[in-house]
């Protein structure tokens, strides 16, 4: 499991450079930054990434780490910052209050093309998926 002692190993394995307590690694015109020190995760906001809340931008959680390595790989795939959103919100149904996810990915179109919702290695993604496999939960 992603933990705050192994992240820097994490960062270096995905091939961030590390100048103090900061690792950063840029993406075509996108830099991700992961300031160790003061606990934060910068996404590329400049270059239009949207982030509705700003829970995932802290080490508190591991499941931070995962929505941080997921970013990576979608720009290193060729998504473009500005079609990726942390946290979104949507409404359900009527009535409903609605739910999040945690990364939604639009197309150059500006229409949803995949919701990513991101868990830890462990039991917290066993218990996710017999959820999934239970009710159809979200997975």
């Amino acid at each position: 499991m992603l933990t705050q002692d192994n992240l820097p190993s994490l960062l270096d394995q995905l091939g961030f450079t590390q100048s103090g307590q900061k690792h950063s690694k840029t993406i075509g015109e996108a830099t991700l930054t992961v300031d160790l020190k003061k606990g934060e995760i910068a996404y590329p906001e400049a270059q239009g990434l949207k982030l509705h809340l700003r829970t995932t931008c802290n080490l508190s959680a591991p499941e931070n780490f995962v929505v941080l390595e997921c970013v990576n790989c979608l720009l290193e795939k060729g998504y473009k910052p500005a079609n990726i959103e942390l946290e979104p919100q949507f409404k359900l149904g009527h009535g409903m209050s609605g739910g999040r996810a945690d990364i939604l990915v639009k197309d150059n179109a500006g229409k949803p093309l995949l919701i990513i919702e991101c868990k830890t290695a462990g039991s917290e993604f066993t218990r996710a998926w017999k959820k999934t496999q239970q009710d159809g939960d979200h997975l």
